[in-house]
């Protein structure tokens, strides 16, 4: 099991993108904070995004984030790129050169995955919403292993979706993504925030998280994805705020990793959002963080410590 987290701040509410006035990203506090989550696991992913185009954010929110990912790797600290569809008008093409460009970027950072693509099967805000965005996707995928083959680097190829599964989607993506390239992808991703944005009993939070990891995988096996493909949770979290405290935020990550790490659907990497507040006196939807806007930690933070400590792969 690898485990990550995005360490980015996004000057804007994380779901309306509303622009906010947060406190910068501190790289040093950024860093020191990665190494203490890290621990003695041989590997981490740091999550990083990257936007190609504007799209459906109109330019509210940064196009990088965090701005400089080199700064966190090393000491086995691996990129995980997210190359993300954001195009006003349909350019295939030009998004297949902004994948290359993260391939090399990620060979050059000491390796690590590229996600090609955030959520297609979700609308606007994110890549669902911008035109030509399936075959964007396909293109990027096709030159990520082109790009890949031609270096010769260990960067991992993956593509992710959000929530429950749904077959349409997962048929329309091999579709246009092809049998070859569906059955060569290194992983397929879930988004996952149980309880965020529809309330679950949390006496029911285990069964739920294990069902929804089921049926991400039966429907991505139906669709052609093999089920030796290993599964990333590429993002999930549980926010701070007026009506959800600290100690309940800890409880839910607890509840939710353990669900999920024992699922039995072949979760080979878990991956928190995020590292900090945006801005820990907004709304929850600003508030993800394991640590408050100042960098000092929630309860979340020590809790997610030890359980990477305890279920990292040796």
């Amino acid at each position: 099991m690898i485990f990550g987290i995005w360490p980015g701040v996004v000057a804007a509410d994380l779901v309306d993108f509303r622009p906010l006035d947060c406190p910068p990203e501190d790289p040093t506090a950024t860093l020191a904070a990665l190494r203490s989550l890290q621990g003695d696991a041989p590997a981490f992913y740091v999550r990083c995004y990257r936007h190609f185009g504007v799209g459906a954010q109109r330019g509210t929110a940064t196009s990088r984030t965090p701005d400089r990912p080199g700064l966190y790797a090393g000491d086995g600290r691996l990129i995980d790129l997210v190359a993300c569809y954001q195009s006003p008008a349909p350019d295939a093409s030009g998004f297949a050169e902004f994948v290359r460009d993260a391939v090399r970027d990620v060979a050059e950072w000491g390796g690590g995955k590229v996600q090609v693509g955030e959520e297609l099967n979700m609308p606007a805000p994110q890549d669902g919403g911008s035109p030509g965005c399936f075959d964007a996707v396909a293109a990027g995928i096709a030159a990520a292993f082109e790009e890949r083959e031609r270096l010769g680097v260990d960067v991992e190829i993956g593509v992710n979706s959000a929530g429950m599964a749904d077959p349409a989607f997962w048929r329309r993506l091999a579709d246009t993504v092809g049998v070859e390239h569906l059955e060569a992808l290194d992983y397929i991703g879930l988004d996952a925030f149980p309880d965020v944005f529809h309330p679950i009993p949390h006496d029911r939070l285990a069964a739920s998280v294990t069902y929804l990891l089921e049926r991400f995988r039966s429907v991505t096996a139906e669709s052609g994805v093999p089920e030796s493909t290993p599964i990333h949770v590429t993002e999930t979290g549980w926010p701070t705020g007026a009506d959800r405290d600290e100690a309940t935020q800890r409880i839910v990550l607890e509840t939710v990793a353990d669900a999920a790490l024992d699922s039995g659907v072949g979760v080979t990497a878990y991956e928190f959002f995020g590292l900090r507040d945006g801005h820990s006196g907004a709304e929850w939807t600003s508030r993800f963080g394991l640590l408050r806007d100042d960098y000092t930690p929630k309860p979340a933070f020590h809790a997610v410590r030890d359980l990477i400590a305890g279920r990292s792969t040796s």
